[in-house]
């Protein structure tokens, strides 16, 4: 995992929110349009596709991605090339679409894409997105993320625009997303871990995306296709061979044969599990509640999860927490 800058991140590892909600009830409804135009999309040309316009928006803001939860009605976005050179916006966005469908036109590419799915818009170059107007109010959940923070997780960006993450390689991200929705109007503040973690998830949906579609005849490449998706899933208590295979496109006698040589897909999913829980206990300086740390890394239970670190590495969490900060900084609670 890519690091996060220190250089913005603020006390305890943690990241202020700013939060900002824009509703259109709060206006006539013959100026909500406009005002949400110069307001929040003053990056585009919004047109209504009915009336009344009517739109609910809650943003979070950190230093290093935006988190933005919408449920309106459909409309026209249309950032023109003149735009670009007017306002100089320079930021990734990764629009996951809860509800209805898109059709648009990313600088000449033409892309359609549906409920479930992820595509992403690249602000520095021209683009018009079109929602169906069959769904009445349709929910949109996105993130914006300056260029070079963009650059540092995704590498090159040039394919990025337009491009389209189906709901089967998008779902460990998007379920992320949903989550946040939840959890972020009852903070102030978003850990360092999080926000990696979401990162992370954006990147391997990137990679998947890409190569979505092509030959499986690789075995190294369905290998590595099938390790980001477990790395990627860990949090479900569900995942299984059988979903992992599925979203690879294999049999799972062919998925087996792959992971045979480090032994088996549930054994390695149980040693990706415990190694997240391993680095959780290893990062400075906070504390770490067993029953957490055995819900994010996808355990029954957090008996379950002890009994099974200790039989792999030979120590208790707690004891291994102890050993890995010798001086007390590191704080680690049993309590479920």
């Amino acid at each position: 995992m890519h690091a996060l800058s220190p250089d913005h991140q603020a006390t305890d590892g943690l990241f202020p929110l700013r939060r900002v909600h824009f509703s259109s009830r709060d206006y006539p409804p013959d100026e909500a349009a406009h005002v949400y135009q110069l307001m929040f999309a003053s990056s585009a040309l919004v047109t209504p596709l009915v009336a009344p316009f009517q739109v609910e928006i809650t943003s979070f803001w950190t230093e290093h991605l935006r988190f933005h939860f919408m449920d309106g009605v459909p409309f026209v976005f249309h950032r023109p090339a003149q735009k670009l050179g007017y306002d100089g916006l320079d930021v990734i966005v990764f629009q996951h679409i809860e509800t209805g469908d898109i059709i648009g036109n990313f600088d000449g590419r033409e892309v359609r894409a549906g409920t479930g799915s992820v595509y992403v818009i690249d602000f520095s170059r021209p683009t018009i997105i079109r929602d169906a107007q069959g769904i009445p109010r349709q929910r949109r959940n996105f993130v914006s993320m300056p260029r070079p923070f963009a650059k540092r997780w995704f590498g090159r960006l040039d394919q990025l625009h337009g491009l389209v993450i189906p709901p089967e390689i998008a779902a460990p991200y998007t379920a992320q997303l949903l989550r946040l929705r939840e959890r972020l109007p009852n903070r102030d503040a978003l850990d360092a871990e999080t926000l990696g973690h979401t990162a992370t998830l954006m990147a391997q949906a990137i990679t998947g995306a890409l190569g979505h579609g092509t030959s499986h005849a690789d075995p190294a490449r369905s290998f590595r296709k099938a390790c980001l998706y477990i790395e990627a899933s860990l949090a479900d208590p569900n995942l299984s061979a059988t979903e992992v295979a599925r979203s690879i496109g294999a049999s799972r006698s062919r998925l087996f044969a792959m992971f045979q040589p480090v032994g088996g897909v549930e054994s390695y999913i149980r040693s990706a599990r415990l190694a997240q829980v391993k680095a959780a206990l290893s990062a400075p300086a906070q504390p770490h509640p067993i029953a957490r740390l055995a819900e994010e890394a996808g355990f029954r239970s957090a008996a379950q999860m002890s009994r099974l670190f200790r039989q792999h590495y030979g120590m208790t969490p707690s004891q291994f927490s102890a050993s890995a900060d010798p001086g007390g900084v590191r704080r680690i609670s049993e309590r479920a």
